[in-house]
């Protein structure tokens, strides 16, 4: 098959990864993947170093651009008409729109299929009911909290509407990945816990919250360190590590921003925190930990209670709970046993239900399903 997959991010956040390993994965199993990103910027980068397809730099400019749009517009139907792309696999609005335009009177037009990565409600105006009633052939959601962000367009939708959870790549992120290194390169002791969360450095991440609970922490666990884990701009990381001396917890906390081996962190991790405050819609980081053999302890945010099976797979707490987040982390940081325990059952959910394979097997199912075959 012959797949043009398009998503105009500017950061690397989850639906870039999300993009990332769908070309990756079509291309090991033989399929012809060319991949559309926003030049110049992080996906184009690693998409050339990772995804084992041809990259395809675009302007996708991040306002209406009219000379700008036309430009990426014409490529885009030179590239669907010369390579005979037989399926559109758009993840974002911006390349969603542009593939539209690409595709309006092509004789026999490829299907479109969107992704959508995002829990917030899609407006429902005459344009995006055109563009999804006339001009998707199918929506997959990647969970039902996105779904649910459709809201009237669920029905317009219909039966073209899929909810596909996304996967854990169990080949990079498993328990074996634990590195005595890699923690002691962060300053951990052997015989000290490490709590983590890694996330960009944004407030509805939780970082805040996460340091709250820290200091409610320390002084019961004088043996655990807290890691703090993302990419974020100067002024954030200083109003951070200024609440962590102001709460007496700065000798305590570890501040990394870039990891160059994520799944070694995730694995190194004794607890694995989510403290979002909202969003989720896949929570990449919620797969990576459980398929880490890590103990996870999230928020009920997003997709988290559906990917989740609370005291079974992970210990979940309300958003913004600052007490909550503390107690549940504390529960596993003072019994080994429920945190092994937690990490096994976790591990073998993400294996049974979250695979790689299931992932993908799912997604060439809509191409077909929507290609009428």
């Amino acid at each position: 098959m012959n797949i043009l997959l398009l998503n105009s991010a500017r950061k690397f956040i989850g639906e870039a990864a999300h993009c990332l390993a769908l070309a990756r994965e079509f291309s090991v199993r033989g399929h012809r993947v060319w991949l559309g990103v926003r030049s110049g910027f992080e996906l184009e980068e690693r998409a050339r170093e990772e995804a084992h397809c041809t990259v395809i730099p675009f302007t996708f400019s991040g306002s209406f651009s009219p000379s700008s749009d036309a430009r990426d517009v014409l490529a885009l139907r030179r590239l669907i008409r010369t390579e005979a792309i037989d399926v559109v696999h758009c993840h974002r609005g911006k390349d969603h729109w542009l593939a539209a335009a690409a595709l309006m009177f092509f004789p026999k037009p490829p299907p479109t299929v969107r992704t959508r990565h995002v829990v917030v409600p899609m407006a429902t105006h005459v344009f995006n009911r055109w563009l999804l009633g006339r001009r998707t052939s199918r929506v997959i959601a990647v969970s039902k909290q996105a779904a649910a962000g459709l809201g009237p367009m669920c029905d317009l939708l219909g039966d073209r509407l899929r909810v596909i959870y996304s996967a854990a790549d169990t080949q990079k992120f498993h328990p074996d990945q634990r590195s005595a290194a890699c923690r002691a390169e962060m300053g951990v002791a052997a015989n000290e816990l490490l709590v983590g969360l890694v996330a960009r450095l944004q407030n509805i991440k939780g970082q805040r919250q996460f340091l709250e609970a820290a200091a409610l922490l320390a002084p019961r666990f004088p043996q655990t360190k807290f890691l703090v884990a993302g990419r974020g701009n100067d002024e954030r990381i200083a109003r951070l590590r200024q609440m962590a001396a102001s709460a007496g917890i700065a000798d305590r906390v570890i501040f990394v921003g870039w990891l160059d081996d994520v799944a070694a962190a995730i694995a190194s991790l004794d607890v694995s925190v989510v403290a979002s405050l909202g969003s989720e819609g896949s929570s990449r980081i919620s797969y990576e930990s459980m398929a880490s053999g890590t103990a996870l302890v999230a928020t009920t945010v997003g997709c988290i209670p559906e990917i989740t099976r609370d005291g079974e797979t992970a210990l979940l707490v309300l958003p913004a709970d600052s007490t909550a987040l503390a107690q549940a982390i504390g529960r596993l940081l003072e019994n080994a046993e429920l945190r092994a325990d937690l990490a096994a059952s976790a591990l073998d959910y993400v294996r049974a239900h979250h695979s790689m394979g299931r992932w993908v097997n799912d997604t060439l199912a809509v191409y077909e399903e929507a290609l009428g075959r």
